[in-house]
């Protein structure tokens, strides 16, 4: 194969490198740097513990800023949708 197998890679517009993560900025730099910002905030405080909305158990500020909730409770909501077939 030579060096030329292929094109660039395609990108999305109005999609930024973050969006796999919940980024919802949709390329609005205005709602990415506040969304940025709050990362970075929680995953400053990751020493802490708060609690989840759904179920009231502890959890990392970061699981509750990227995810809305724990991580069990993001287990039981996907298991809702897509449930595991044995």
């Amino acid at each position: 194969m030579g060096p030329d197998r292929g094109g660039p890679i395609a990108t999305h517009r109005g999609r930024c490198a973050e969006a796999h993560l919940g980024c919802p900025c949709r390329g609005d730099e205005t709602i990415h740097e506040e969304r940025s910002r709050e990362i970075t905030e929680a995953r400053g405080r990751s020493a802490e513990s708060v609690e989840c909305p759904e179920c009231g158990s502890p959890t990392t500020p970061l699981a509750i800023v990227s995810w809305g909730n724990c991580r069990a409770c993001r287990t039981a909501q996907s298991r809702e949708v897509n449930p595991l077939r044995w």
